[in-house]
């Protein structure tokens, strides 16, 4: 069978395995006496070895088991957790996730992973002696009921009455019935792993109804080298004896047909449950979960969602478009009509939309590992939280938000939060604490990260500013705290006495500003001397289907998203003013520069127009506020977010580009391009 088809199923449950094992791990160096968390790690490491085998990916197969051992170890009391445990279980979940890259981007999931294995098994030989009889008592009583040289039992296997009744419902339907015995090598390691190759190998020629010993036996590997399958396939004896012998570390098969007759095993309830997967038991679980509603789910590659997003970006150009022409139709069962595409077309986008929205706990996961390796790297307490992992965020934002998250966490751990010496002597807690969480308002979603460390040293950063020419020493004189902070984000900026990995290199702060601008957010920092730092970061929810007021300048058509938008004005109703030759204009007991659309843009003038006509579009991009004018507001539409592509992308003043109604294109004005401008040019002139 072509198990390639299933492949990306794989990887995705592959993954949420890995993930579920890391948080799982996490817990479990702090709760190591819970005996549920230690079976639901036992549980995926099971699952993950077992699919991993069926795809035929064996080095993944073989670290999982050697993993699981260590687990089963684990709920048997053999071991106690550790430290040392834990970090040598995360580094083989680092091979594990490398593998399944490996096998998504290559296709194999060949891996140099003995030097953990070793360190794997280091961890189960420290078993009690009383775990080794217990064990050796297992395999004894496994091996008294089977053969222990190589010669193969040529006897028929004894059926319960359950098996017998498959048997003959089989037979009676031309299907063929085989007892097919297999032999492992004496040096073979893993034997539960290869067993369950075994049973793969012959589960793709037909149906195995049962084995000997049982499931459970053979997953604790409580049997010595001889496996027994019962299995109706329609395949003949001779291909189920291929398939079973090309898989390596097999000694022998035999293959014997099962006709009705078999004599009946005394004690059947014993011997059911040596049964895999029989229909019956299905039945069972199926009966006794009828009275349950579960929400029912299907996977879905995600190429299919966005060619889906795709079509309805289509529909709503199209559909601007048929508004148009209503507009200039005086038909009412037209604009009725219209009324009712647009009513199901919002209900639609908002289904669709939805289909693209994922938790954010995807990225916050992957946090917690890194905070306790940091943690011990730095020599400090950290106790880390995460709030609203919950909250859903557009799948296109969630894949680019992780290394911004990851250098202001970086930056929390090596700057803020002091060492536990320091903060007694301060008379604080000598663990720290550092919160991660996400909550939605209006139409986005804000990240915040907090420490209750050192602050942000105010004079400090103003220092290394002036020293490093990014600001004038005239121009520090006259900033804010947050101006000052927000130098933090300034390329080549840092603080740190002496380079580390951690920190110090120069990079990190700007790259995170870049990247969350390149999602149409911002980030913005506060900070208290003394008692901690505050990183918050706005995000949109989509970046895809937005909001937009459209205006008009020159002959030109632009457009301005709506979450950047404070307010509009008619340019005749407001007080202009001038300020050292700049145009200023009052708003709320604030000065508010004014932006000429057109000079910005620099578009060439068509006309001559009254300097008091027009109107006033004030926008917001942080704590910064700057009013926009333009000719003419056109009025608020929805618009589908299309990227300018290489050739345009390093323009300043546009994040996108828009298909308007009529067929034209419309360019999306970057709010926060505007604003930066403004700001650099008031620091050359307080400078």
């Amino acid at each position: 069978m072509d198990m390639s088809q299933y492949l990306g199923v794989f990887l995705d449950e592959a993954r949420e395995h890995l993930q579920n094992l890391n948080d799982k791990l996490m817990t479990l160096e702090q709760n190591a006496n819970d005996p549920e968390l230690i079976n639901s790690i036992f549980r995926s490491a099971h699952t993950l070895k077992g699919s991993s085998g069926q795809m035929g990916f064996q080095n993944m197969m073989e670290l999982t088991h050697i993993m699981e051992n260590v687990f089963d170890a684990l709920r048997h009391q053999s071991i106690t957790v550790n430290a040392q445990m834990i970090d040598v279980l995360f580094e083989g979940l680092d091979h594990l996730e490398a593998m399944a890259d490996s096998i998504e981007q290559q296709g194999t999931d060949a891996r140099d992973v003995q030097e953990t294995v070793q360190k794997l098994q280091a961890i189960t030989s420290g078993k009690t002696a009383d775990s080794d009889t217990v064990e050796k008592s297992s395999s004894s009583a496994a091996t008294s009921s089977q053969p222990q040289s190589t010669e193969l039992q040529t006897d028929a296997v004894t059926l319960t009455d359950y098996e017998k009744e498959i048997v003959s419902q089989a037979l009676s339907q031309k299907l063929q019935v085989f007892e097919t015995v297999v032999q492992l090598t004496k040096d073979c390691v893993l034997k539960a792993a290869r067993a369950l190759m075994i049973s793969n190998a012959l589960g793709e020629l037909g149906t195995i109804v049962g084995t000997r010993p049982s499931t459970e036996e053979i997953e604790k590997e409580a049997f010595v080298q001889r496996l027994v399958f019962l299995v109706i396939t329609e395949a003949n004896a001779e291909t189920i004896k291929d398939k079973v012998n090309s898989i390596s570390e097999i000694e022998q098969v035999q293959v014997s047909p099962i006709t009705e007759g078999m004599k009946t095993a005394a004690s059947p309830s014993k011997q059911e449950k040596a049964l895999s997967n029989t229909p019956k038991i299905q039945e069972t679980k199926q009966k006794s979960t009828t009275h349950q509603v579960v929400a029912k789910t299907i996977r879905v590659n995600l190429d299919r969602i966005d060619r889906l997003l795709n079509l309805f970006e289509e529909m709503i150009i199209d559909r601007s478009r048929l508004e148009k022409i209503a507009s200039t139709i005086d038909n009412p069962e037209l604009k009725d009509t219209i009324g009712t595409i647009n009513r199901v077309t919002n209900q639609l986008q908002e289904t669709i939309l939805n289909l693209r929205m994922e938790p954010i706990e995807q990225v916050f996961n992957r946090f917690p590992r890194m905070v306790r390796s940091l943690s011990k790297e730095l020599n400090k307490k950290v106790d880390f939280v995460i709030r609203g992992a919950e909250t859903e965020l557009d799948r296109t934002v969630i894949e680019e938000l992780g290394d911004p998250l990851m250098h202001m966490i970086r930056n929390s751990m090596d700057h803020g939060i002091e060492t536990p010496e320091v903060r007694a002597a301060h008379g604080k807690n000598p663990e720290g604490k550092l919160s991660l969480g996400a909550y939605y308002s209006g139409n986005h979603v804000f990240v915040e990260i907090t420490d209750d460390g050192a602050g942000i040293n105010r004079e400090k950063v103003l220092s290394k500013a002036i020293e490093k020419n990014i600001v004038t020493t005239e121009a520090a004189e006259k900033m804010t705290d947050k101006e000052i902070y927000h130098l933090l984000f300034e390329s080549g900026f840092s603080t740190a006495d002496k380079i580390s990995d951690i920190s110090g290199r120069g990079v990190g702060l700007d790259v995170v500003e870049s990247k969350i601008h390149s999602l149409s957010g911002s980030v913005e920092v506060d900070s208290t001397p003394g008692k901690g730092t505050k990183f918050t970061v706005k995000l949109p929810l989509t970046l895809s289907i937005i909001n937009a007021l459209l205006v008009q300048c020159q002959k030109e058509v632009y457009a301005i998203p709506i979450t950047s938008i404070i307010e509009t004005a008619l340019r005749r109703h407001i007080d202009e003013l001038a300020i050292h030759s700049r145009q200023v204009m009052q708003f709320r007991n604030k000065v508010v520069p004014l932006v000429q659309l057109s000079e910005f843009l620099d578009i060439p003038a068509t006309a001559i127009n009254d300097p008091r006509q027009g109107s006033v579009v004030i926008v917001r991009h942080g704590d910064k506020i700057v009013a926009i004018v333009v000719d003419k507001l056109l009025g608020y539409q929805d618009i589908v977010v299309k990227p300018l592509g290489n050739y345009l992308k390093n323009i300043d003043g546009f994040s996108g580009a828009t298909i308007l109604g009529d067929g034209t294109v419309a360019l999306i004005i970057d709010c926060q391009a505007i604003t930066v401008s403004q700001k650099k040019q008031l620091l050359k002139e307080k400078a």
